[in-house]
């Protein structure tokens, strides 16, 4: 038995795409030719489960198997048609070594049986076509080629079924993405305006320096993002790294936390986040020339009861260094909002900024978007 699979990105129509299904008039059809060109009562489309076989469609059963629409496995001659891949042809159920024990014979009254193998799209044989007569049959070559001829007919109507809905799902994928990159665009565009509004607010700022800020945001914010596009999202190491590499290397900074993956929404605005505090680091803080500082930067998720991140920033400043400000430095009221606007507002988060004799000790604690778990590993 088949099941729909997906592989190398192709949907691939199977036998549980069959079962449990309605009657539907293109299979009705066959069941109806089937009983005319062969000539017999009773014609079966058969499609096989683990513990039973299902009827697609059904001609001539008698109740109450007609309206189950179903039999178990213990009253199927279509399993030997899959199990051997070969048409199966019996004159009379009755004197047949295979079937004589079926319980079919006596319960459903099928004596003699022409059934030929069904295969899905992929070549998976997933049942057969079925021919019965309640009188013992000598079948001709004429019957035979008549089945095998609807049999071809039928798995034509699966290869178009197969390809109709490759055609839905890539159409509604397109779709999914168009919304997807539609959704990002909007995000981005609304930090990027946000990041302008704040510097263009503070009109204490020279010309020079707001031009520089700015820049620099819309940088790190454009690094963020090319980033993302290469992989759909990002891990929360590889953010860190990429702003605080160099201080890793030199001793002065080390990162403190287990691999966890984001979303591409995630990841933009807590890669924005590193920049922020790595760059108050540099100006103001502990990584500032002749502060001889140190940054210990720790994470971890929270997975209930929804999924979390909190993380805390914590510099030091040496003891024979420039002493670290007690306070946020005049000149930071820029950076203070855009943390705001990324943790706060736009990831629904909390933050808390501790500024001791010996540097800033900074924490959040933000939720994330689930769908990012599946990169996770």
């Amino acid at each position: 038995m088949s099941e729909s699979s997906e592989r190398d990105g192709q949907l691939h129509f199977g036998a549980s795409d069959l079962l449990d299904t309605g009657p539907e008039a293109a299979f009705d059809r066959i069941t109806r030719l089937v009983a005319r060109l062969v000539g017999v009562p009773v014609a079966l489309i058969s499609i096989l489960d683990s513990d039973r076989q299902f009827f697609k469609s059904q001609l001539g059963l008698p109740e109450p198997w007609s309206a189950r629409r179903e039999t178990p496995l213990s009253h199927s001659f279509c399993r030997h048609v899959v199990a051997s891949g070969e048409a199966l042809v019996v004159e009379d159920a009755r004197r047949h070594a295979l079937v004589r024990d079926n319980p079919a014979i006596d319960d459903i009254g099928v004596v003699a049986y022409l059934g030929v193998p069904i295969a899905a799209p992929d070549g998976t044989l997933i049942g057969s076509l079925c021919a019965i007569d309640g009188t013992p049959r000598a079948w001709t070559p004429a019957d035979r080629a008549a089945m095998e001829d609807l049999v071809a007919g039928l798995e034509t109507e699966l290869v178009l079924r197969e390809e109709v809905r490759r055609r839905t799902a890539a159409e509604e994928t397109a779709r999914l993405v168009a919304r997807e990159m539609e959704h990002r665009v909007k995000n981005l565009l609304a930090t990027a305006q946000g990041i302008v509004w704040m510097v263009l607010r503070d009109t204490s700022l020279p010309q020079a320096e707001a031009r520089r800020a700015i820049l620099d945001r819309l940088a790190a914010l454009g690094n963020a993002q090319s980033l993302l596009q290469r992989s759909g999202g990002a891990m929360l190491r590889e953010l860190f790294g990429r702003e605080l590499g160099p201080f890793v290397e030199a001793g002065q900074a080390s990162l403190v936390g287990g691999e966890l993956a984001l979303s591409a929404e995630d990841g933009l605005a807590v890669g924005m986040i590193v920049h922020e505090l790595a760059t108050n680091a540099v100006k103001h803080g502990a990584l500032r020339p002749g502060a001889e500082g140190t940054l210990r930067v720790e994470w971890q998720a929270q997975d209930a009861p929804a999924r979390r991140l909190q993380f805390t920033w914590r510099e030091v400043a040496s003891a024979g260094g420039a002493s670290a400000p007690e306070r946020e430095p005049a000149g930071g009221g820029f950076g203070t909002q855009l943390l705001d606007l990324l943790i706060a507002k736009q990831m629904g988060g909390r933050l808390e900024r501790d500024w001791t004799p010996r540097g800033l000790v900074f924490s959040a604690d933000m939720p994330l978007r689930d769908e990012a778990r599946r990169r996770q590993g």
